[in-house]
């Protein structure tokens, strides 16, 4: 039923579109992307988290679908308390292939080093507060360990910074609590932490970041 129903609506297969419960980078009317949960998808639209704008503004949606990472143009029906609606996209347009085995696998490798940095909450998507010290762990384009010495809840949103090259800007990103564990070591705790609306100034930054420790290790015969 779902699949005749997106097909009669946007003639859109079920595959190239957002899927249930994914993240999705937003941009609505030409500003920053924010990474959003999609709630539901039917007749009426695109429901996701969050209020992203007002009615009629136009929106870019870039997600990645079980055939591939697309990029679709939409724009919104319409806002309620905590979610935002926005119109089915007539069109979705391919900007990356499914990634295969090995792509995949260099997607997720994680660097287990400790870099020193800074967080603070980040509610709605935005930074508030004083920053406060922290340390990082297992560095990825996705996310990494944010370890800290108190607890948050899962779904909670940060911003962490970390200095990832010497004499660049800290990189400042959002992130997401998705895990928490206590490090029966030291008590202290960490939580995995899933980036939202990586820049690919930002991605490069980390994968940069990673192949510099990785060579370094490789040298010293660590890796």
């Amino acid at each position: 039923m779902l699949k005749s129903l997106f097909s009669k609506s946007a003639g859109i297969p079920p595959a190239k579109l957002p899927q249930l419960n994914a993240f999705v980078d937003v941009i609505v009317g030409g500003r920053p992307a924010r990474s959003v949960t999609v709630e539901s998808i039917g007749a009426k639209g695109i429901v996701t988290k969050e209020v992203l704008g007002k009615p009629g503004e136009p929106a870019v949606f870039v997600y990645q679908a079980a055939s591939g990472r697309y990029r679709a143009q939409t724009k919104i029906a319409s806002v309620a308390a905590a979610s935002t609606v926005f119109e089915m996209p007539k069109k979705v347009s391919l900007i990356g292939a499914a990634a295969a085995g090995g792509a995949q696998k260099r997607q997720s490798v994680r660097l287990d080093a400790l870099v020193n940095g800074q967080w603070r909450f980040a509610p709605n998507g935005m930074g508030s507060g004083e920053w406060i010290k922290c340390t990082f762990r297992d560095i990825s384009r996705g996310g990494c360990s944010l370890i800290i010495d108190r607890p948050l809840k899962t779904h909670a949103q940060v911003e962490v910074r970390m200095q990832l090259k010497n004499g660049a800007e800290p990189l400042a990103l959002l992130g997401e609590v998705m895990r928490h564990d206590v490090i029966a070591a030291s008590g202290k705790h960490s939580h995995g932490l899933r980036f939202h609306g990586i820049r690919p100034a930002e991605d490069q930054a980390i994968v940069e970041f990673i192949n510099r420790r990785q060579a370094d290790l490789r040298s010293r015969g660590l890796a």
